[in-house]
């Protein structure tokens, strides 16, 4: 009994595919083409990394983090970031690069999730009124231990996100 050649040579006459037929390599490669979904792959990451961010924190969080009213006494701004950035644990295990303190009442910074604020997107409120903040920021070489910051202060409106009514998350945006 005669075994079939496993790799036939085919005729000069007779063309390897007909117009019927799918070539699977040809046919996977034109699946590549089109708009490339990839694109969209940050913005959907961002998005979730938002959302994630926000649902993640509390409000316990966003006091600690950024809350100080009235504002803690120090002879300076610098040190005043010194003192709260350790305060508040933000240097025990690597010195947080940049921090903002809102110097005003617990209940307006709550009121910016509802009547304090204007709704921008997602979980997102930007506030109708200026605050007082200082935003500190790491010197150069700080390290846990060792932490030394830098002192903005200004008066600025700032958009934080909302969880059931309450701020969980102070975005840069406006920041000092």
């Amino acid at each position: 009994m005669e075994e079939a050649d496993p790799h036939p040579v085919l005729s000069p006459s007779i063309s390897p595919l007909t117009p019927l037929q799918v070539d699977p390599v040809t046919d996977t490669a034109m699946a590549l083409r089109g708009p490339c979904p990839l694109l969209f792959l940050p913005l959907v990451l961002l998005a979730a990394g938002l959302a994630q961010l926000s649902e993640g924190a509390t409000y316990r969080q966003f006091v600690t983090r950024h809350f100080d009213n009235p504002k803690t006494s120090a002879a300076n701004d610098r040190l005043y970031c010194n003192l709260l950035m350790q305060r508040r644990g933000l240097t025990r295990v690597f010195c947080k690069r940049r921090n903002t303190f809102i110097h005003a009442p617990a209940g307006q910074l709550q009121a910016i999730c509802a009547r304090g604020g204007t709704h921008v997107r997602l979980n997102l409120y930007d506030s109708l009124e200026s605050f007082n903040v200082t935003t500190c920021r790491a010197l150069p070489r700080s390290r846990p231990g060792h932490c030394r910051y830098r002192a903005a202060i200004g008066n600025t409106k700032i958009r934080v996100a909302c969880v059931k009514g309450l701020p969980v998350h102070l975005e840069p945006k406006y920041l000092p």
